[in-house]
């Protein structure tokens, strides 16, 4: 089955052990290993709002055993890279996750600093570190919340520019008396299940007549819809929830800020996003 929502795969990166900047002299940066797993999902947990939670696979209590397979594995996921950061006495401060996705081009997935360690440059070296042990790459770029101050503080000065925004819309499931479709099928059904019962997220693959519809599942709660024209098969929907009753929302994400047409509820915006690149991030990390 798919790896949900974009997660690509892990390396070590090369180079990473050793403080990278005089005005940070108490840190260093090194690879994640399986050790670091729940960690990591316990620090990525503790950094986003709790009403977002259900609609974040990151956010999910076994998000760590995702990771240990994808850390202890990383030949069967090139281009991925989490990196944890130091204290002289090993005590770990924050954590990024990087995926180079092209030629020249790493997209950051995550950065996350515990609250004790924050405005200490923790996550300039996270990055400095994987733009140092990356020589050819010149451009990043990342997917941050709209509301995110500090985070976007830190973008700006990293010479990051907006591309575009993506609203998050959620509808609260309402079917009434809506049948469902008969000719609906799950492809994959066993490993669908055994995905959200392991790691509490996983997608579907459902078959209607002659159109397929990949769905994703953030949470047992939520039905995320990468196609919005989903929302407009509400028979549909109601099949999916048949099969999984837990399911009680419905999401999808969409470029700008207008609401798709939606025939299982009333669409509410709960999040925006800002897609931000950058081709000057060594200058402005101050690499050659």
């Amino acid at each position: 089955m798919p790896v949900p929502y974009g997660v690509q795969s892990i390396v070590p990166a090369s180079g990473v052990g050793v403080p990278s900047r005089a005005d940070a002299p108490d840190l260093r940066v090194r690879p994640a290993t399986v050790a670091d797993a729940e960690w990591l999902a316990e620090v990525s947990r503790s950094s986003f709002a709790r009403h977002l939670h259900d609609y974040l696979t990151s956010a999910q209590p076994g998000v760590g055993r995702f990771w240990e397979v994808v850390l202890a594995h990383p030949e069967s996921f090139p281009g991925r890279c989490f990196l944890v950061a130091e204290d002289q006495d090993g005590r770990r401060l924050g954590f990024a996750d990087l995926t180079r996705v092209e030629p020249g081009l790493a997209h950051l997935s995550y950065i996350c600093v515990v609250e004790a360690a924050r405005g200490r440059g923790v996550a300039r070296e996270l990055l400095r570190a994987y733009a140092r042990a990356h020589p050819d790459l010149p451009s990043m770029r990342l997917d941050v919340f709209a509301d995110n101050a500090p985070a976007r503080a830190l973008y700006d000065r990293l010479g990051f520019a907006g591309d575009s925004t993506t609203t998050w819309w959620v509808a609260d499931l309402a079917l009434g008396g809506v049948a469902p479709a008969a000719d609906v099928r799950f492809d994959g059904l066993h490993a669908a299940r055994a995905w959200l019962d392991t790691y509490g997220f996983g997608e579907l693959t459902v078959v209607a007549g002659d159109a397929t519809h990949v769905l994703g599942r953030p949470s047992p709660r939520v039905l995320r819809c990468f196609d919005p024209a989903t929302l407009r098969r509400p028979a549909v929907v109601a099949a999916v929830v048949r099969a999984f009753p837990g399911i009680d929302r419905v999401l999808v994400m969409t470029p700008g800020e207008d609401a798709p047409p939606s025939a299982v509820g009333p669409l509410r915006a709960v999040n925006r996003s800002l897609r931000m690149s950058t081709s000057e991030i060594r200058a402005r990390l101050e690499l050659p």
